[in-house]
């Protein structure tokens, strides 16, 4: 694991206990997958819930599906610990979404909530999941597009040229991926959903308070008094004084109609080096 990885993983570790009092993004995006899931025609048995945190979705998967044997999968081990205790009944893994510990086909449902945008290697994931689902599997996904948190990385960048948030590549990269692997009737679809916060200081709470605040090019030093306030005047708030934070998430639904032998094409860009 790299060293941008365990970073990530320590701050989910940290921020584990107080996840659920500040992740209203999470929540929301975790209720709307499921709403697109309850819409599809699917009774799977076997379910692999990919970066389930502390388990907004394990949740609803599990009473929707009371039969389905549930394995909810995340790296961080203490929101892990959380889903666990709400969520009993599943068989948990902990482990990295790019280092899945499972070789032979067999889910019929793999689903995750906003996790892909933490990743290195967007492509390696999709095929390994790929070649997790059994034939007529359903892949059900969301992430964030580039224009997720510009307000506060327009309001950072009048301090110097440090990118103190990180990129995220569009919806396009997604469907792409998913059809050069050879799944069926891909389908990648966004919307934006705006949060407001009464002040400068809410947003960037909101993002440590979930451990969310971890960016892959470490900032040599931290925001002084001075620059706190250089952002927050160069935020763009709106017509009631809110400071809103923009969030584009990705949808994902695709299928494995038939067995197949995907090729790597060498010619596919890691996730990390598009801009």
């Amino acid at each position: 694991m790299n060293n941008y990885k365990k970073r990530i993983r320590e701050s989910f570790n940290r921020r584990a206990d107080t996840y659920d009092n500040y992740a209203i993004i999470q929540k929301e995006v975790a209720g709307r997958i499921f709403d697109r899931l309850s819409g599809i025609k699917i009774q799977p048995k076997s379910i692999l819930d990919l970066g389930c945190g502390t388990g907004f979705l394990t949740q609803k998967i599990s009473a929707l599906y009371p039969d389905a044997k549930i394995i909810p999968l995340d790296f961080s081990e203490e929101m892990l610990r959380i889903c666990r205790s709400k969520v009993n009944k599943t068989n948990p893994i902990c482990a990295d979404i790019e280092n899945i510990p499972i070789n032979e086909s067999c889910f019929d449902l793999i689903i995750s909530s906003l996790t892909f945008h933490w990743a290195t290697d967007l492509y390696s994931i999709f095929l390994k999941i790929h070649k997790l689902l059994k034939d007529d599997g359903c892949f059900l996904f969301s992430s964030i597009g580039p224009d997720t948190l510009f307000e506060l990385r327009g309001a950072l960048s009048k301090i110097d040229k440090q990118e103190r948030v990180n990129r995220f590549i569009d919806m396009h990269h997604y469907g792409d991926a998913l059809l050069k692997i050879g799944f069926s009737d891909p389908v990648v679809d966004n919307e934006k959903i705006i949060v407001e916060y009464r002040s400068f200081s809410d947003v960037l709470k909101s993002l440590k308070k979930i451990g969310a605040n971890t960016v892959e090019k470490i900032s040599k030093k931290r925001l002084s008094k001075n620059d706190f306030k250089t952002a927050q005047d160069a935020y763009n708030i709106d017509e009631n004084s809110n400071y809103p934070v923009t969030y584009e998430v990705l949808y994902g639904l695709a299928w494995k109609k038939t067995p197949s032998n995907p090729k790597i094409n060498e010619g596919v860009i890691p996730i990390k080096p598009i801009k």
